[in-house]
């Protein structure tokens, strides 16, 4: 029996999986931040049966300051963490938390469905929720091979 081939599907699993190795081969858990960037957010990946669920930590990051991008095998989260006080009135003794725009891709192990995507921020975390693109099953047809005539 001929094995069958799925070309869109194969696409979809090829592309999931080149961005999979290049996002862990070359970033190796940080990213490349550019020149406008402060810092990179720390991301949780966690997986169920038919959904993949990330979490961001964005703690003082408004919601209003914070665009995510979908594409089918990854999301960049990207936005501006402002600094909530007028510093010409305060002296710093010390200051290490992170201020300014941050920017962070996130390789998915499997190919992902753009719609139903939903998004939560709550307590500094970002916590979303995709739902994994399934292959749809195919119908399988009996052909009767028929006698030939000549």
């Amino acid at each position: 029996m001929a094995k069958r081939i799925k070309p869109v599907s194969r696409i979809v699993k090829l592309e999931a999986e080149i961005n999979r190795i290049i996002g862990e081969a070359f970033l190796n858990d940080t990213e490349f931040i550019g020149l406008d960037e402060s810092f990179v957010p720390q991301v949780d990946i966690s997986e169920k049966l038919d959904e993949i669920i990330v979490k961001v930590e964005l703690p003082g990051v408004s919601q209003s300051d914070i665009i995510l991008l979908l594409h089918s095998s990854r999301i960049e989260i990207k936005g501006v963490k402002r600094e909530r006080h007028n510093s010409d009135q305060i002296k710093y003794l010390r200051l290490e938390r992170q201020y300014g725009r941050f920017r962070r891709l996130v390789y998915l192990p499997a190919a992902v469905l753009t719609e139903n995507t939903s998004a939560v921020l709550e307590n500094g975390v970002l916590t979303i929720i995709l739902k994994k693109y399934k292959r749809k099953k195919t119908k399988e047809v009996i052909v009767k091979i028929e006698k030939s005539k000549i």
